[in-house]
């Protein structure tokens, strides 16, 4: 039987990457014909989001409660949204109201349960998540890149019969047309015409590795290059993006450092970057920022840290630092600057590889792929 009606669990009280990744899966399946529920938690961005695309959200299922008279109120209204909307396949993304879904899943058996990996912490090996993740909980297990598989590997053991496959962030491109050297738009940026231009994008976490960067451009006087840091909220850490001010104050950056707020127009402020920069020190499971990079056919230097090297493909597509450290950032960067504003061979590979790997139907094809074959498997035992 095909699969034409989905529902799909999204509850994180944020913004992140993981909630990208859920909610471009719904928008995919919805234009496949595919009619799709979300579950998230009232008030939440991804309720927002999913209501300005003119999506279902079911907003009476609280998962994240723990009262146990609240979880059985959750089990009841979804039992009842299962069986009048004749939902076929649960997609979870959290933890939370997993054992609910697997509940649902026992006592229907024309429901299939499909749980969706993409965190960045590796799951306690211990029973319970063992149990979690097993078949007799969920009918097969996605997971966003191959350090998280790999984690998967490890909990159920290598001789597991539960269906896993790694599915990569996928994204619809920022923008079209061809990437634009305009010197009106570097005007308007306040970036010097002919410096080699690197963007960082994203949020002011430690964790991100900005310091490291800076640190680097410091060692890099000799060289005619320009950051630009987007910045998708500028008051999420205020605190580290004041601490980051003041270090470019104290060693005279000002003039090689722009930092801008939330762009309404991003497809036409990285049409005149050179290359990304991804220095994380942790995270990165869903690869979104990469993605995002290459869908404009910019290469990155990034650490080897989460799912980028999956993706970072070593001087073909980009530059995958062989460690977390200053070092390797100077000299990434260095690599790149002799290719005098990147080479065409790389940003033809890097979109070539997002067309090929990470679009939204390229995500959309594979989760249906395996949906369907745990669908099967399931009908066949």
């Amino acid at each position: 039987m095909a699969i034409q009606r989905v529902l799909i669990a999204i509850n994180v009280r944020w913004w992140n990457a993981e909630a990208a990744y859920a909610l471009n899966l719904a928008k995919g399946l919805t234009e496949r014909g595919i009619k799709v529920w979300l579950l998230a938690n009232p008030g939440s961005p991804v309720h927002q989001k999913a209501g300005t695309l003119g999506m279902e959200v079911i907003e009476d299922v609280l998962l994240d409660s723990a009262s146990p008279i609240q979880q059985w109120r959750n089990f009841k209204i979804l039992k009842t949204h299962i069986t009048e909307n004749q939902i076929q396949l649960i997609n979870s993304f959290k933890s939370n109201g997993a054992f609910l879904f697997s509940l649902i899943r026992r006592f229907n058996s024309n429901v299939t349960y499909i749980k969706t990996r993409g965190v960045a912490v590796p799951p306690k090996r211990n029973f319970v998540n063992r149990y979690v993740y097993c078949t007799k909980s969920c009918d097969g297990i996605i997971t966003t890149g191959s350090l998280v598989h790999g984690w998967m590997r490890t909990l159920l053991g290598e001789k597991t019969n539960q269906q896993l496959r790694t599915i990569y962030y996928g994204d619809s491109p920022i923008g079209e047309g061809e990437l634009s050297e305009t010197s009106n738009q570097r005007r308007e940026l306040g970036i010097p015409q002919e410096s080699l231009l690197f963007c960082l994008l994203g949020r002011t976490q430690k964790v991100k590795g900005h310091q490291l960067l800076l640190d680097a451009l410091v060692l890099l006087s000799d060289l005619d290059i320009h950051l630009l840091f987007l910045v998708k909220d500028p008051d999420e850490f205020p605190q580290e993006l004041t601490s980051m001010k003041k270090f470019i104050k104290d060693h005279n950056l000002q003039e090689r450092v722009t930092i801008l707020g939330h762009q309404k127009n991003l497809h036409s402020v990285l049409s005149v970057v050179d290359f990304g920069v991804i220095p994380s020190l942790d995270s990165e499971v869903n690869c979104r920022v990469c993605v995002e990079f290459f869908s404009m056919g910019i290469p990155v230097i990034s650490f080897p840290t989460g799912t980028l090297p999956d993706i970072i493909h070593h001087r073909k597509n980009g530059y995958l630092c062989r460690d977390k450290t200053v070092g390797e950032l100077v000299e990434g960067i260095r690599w790149m600057s002799k290719l005098q504003q990147g080479s065409s061979n790389l940003r033809d590979q890097a979109l070539s590889d997002y067309r090929k790997s990470y679009t939204l139907q390229a995500m959309t094809d594979l989760t249906l792929d395996f949906y369907k074959l745990c669908r099967s498997l399931k009908e066949s035992r």
